[in-house]
């Protein structure tokens, strides 16, 4: 029989074999536990991606409004005296002397 680096042996006769196998046993329990019931599982992941989505909306949102602000305030430093007399009518109702201001129900 021949020893050495080429003879066949049986997966588990030597200790380091059995640590070895031990030892991928335990990260796969660890991997799985922390998949289900850790800090960061699926349910919570899957939550956050939710949660992003709704927040890309508002983002999205909210630089919609704030192009429309900018475009705003480039009218109202271009043409300010039409642009401020615009703001007192419709904000404020203000109205000129012998003028009449209709309002509709929407």
């Amino acid at each position: 029989m021949r020893e050495g680096l080429w003879a066949k042996r049986n997966f588990g006769d030597s200790r380091a074999d059995r640590l070895a196998l031990l030892f991928f046993l335990l990260m796969l329990f660890f991997t799985a536990y922390n998949l289900f019931f850790g800090r960061y599982n699926l349910t919570e992941i899957k939550k956050m991606k939710d949660n992003m989505g709704e927040l890309d909306k508002k983002l999205k949102a909210l630089k919609n409004e704030n192009m429309k602000l900018e475009e705003e305030l480039e009218l109202a430093e271009k043409d300010s005296d039409f642009q401020l007399e615009k703001l007192v009518r419709e904000k404020m109702q203000l109205q000129r002397p012998n003028e009449r201001i209709l309002l509709f129900k929407e």
